[in-house]
């Protein structure tokens, strides 16, 4: 169960709090700026494009600045579950709010990519693959939701970025290049189990437009995620928690 209000609470500080407001802004105003220098520089010959869902993986890492470590290290942890709140219901209400804050700031950055497509191309995107793309962004974002606050659960402050990255750099840049023929198999294997945790998507057109429908995509991603939420809130539960404890 989620409770409204912490839910709502969490989604209003997102937008108040400068650490959790600048960095998916920026990452949106950038990425646009980007594009349009592009076009002026390449004379309106270069048409843009739409991101990838995996592209804007910065926008829920920015909004998940603000997370269950935060809570912890500015004390407010304690206050919280003093209240009749089950930690379970803590768990998922922080998942669903850095969720769905991401998914806003994703879903604002593809509609801005839109409209500059439109504006400056004849014919722009089909429907179909703007929907695709926009429901893939939403189900990375509460995938890398999931993931962000199953580490804060035990991390404190920014430790489970720290930790994010660390297993990024692992699986994009230690994985591929150790060894070769059946250890470069078992390598690459471990690095998409990894990708998968870190940063669960599920490919909505690939999973849709499929024929027959790809149930092995729908049971991944539901699993990966639910997984994370499970083990989250079991940390969490184990973990003592008290005024003192920051």
């Amino acid at each position: 169960m989620i409770s409204l209000p912490l839910y709502r609470s969490r989604v209003t500080r997102s937008f108040h709090r400068l650490s959790t407001l600048v960095p998916p802004l920026a990452f949106v105003m950038v990425s646009l700026a980007w594009s349009v220098a592009m076009l002026l520089y390449t004379n309106f010959l270069l048409t843009p494009e739409m991101e990838l869902p995996e592209e804007v993986f910065l926008i829920p890492l920015g909004v998940g600045l603000g997370s269950i470590g935060r809570d912890a290290s500015e004390g407010l942890l304690p206050v919280l579950l003093t209240r009749p709140l089950r930690r379970s219901t803590y768990v998922l209400s922080q998942w669903a709010a850095l969720g769905s804050v991401a998914s806003f700031w994703a879903l604002l950055h593809l509609v801005l990519q839109w409209g500059l497509i439109v504006a400056v191309t004849p014919h722009g995107p089909m429907p179909l693959e703007v929907l695709y793309n926009a429901l893939s962004r939403v189900s990375l974002c509460f995938g890398m939701a999931a993931t962000l606050v199953c580490f804060s659960t035990r991390l404190p402050g920014w430790g489970h970025l720290a930790l994010w990255g660390v297993l990024f750099f692992l699986a994009e840049r230690v994985l591929p290049g150790l060894g070769k023929d059946e250890s470069a198999r078992y390598a690459f294997t471990v690095r998409q189990y990894l990708l998968g945790l870190l940063m669960p998507e599920l490919d909505f057109r690939r999973t849709f437009a499929a024929t027959p429908l790809s149930w092995l995509r729908l049971t991944t991603y539901f699993s990966n995620v639910s997984l994370l939420l499970l083990l989250g809130i079991h940390v969490f539960n184990q973990r003592e928690v008290s005024y003192a404890s920051r």
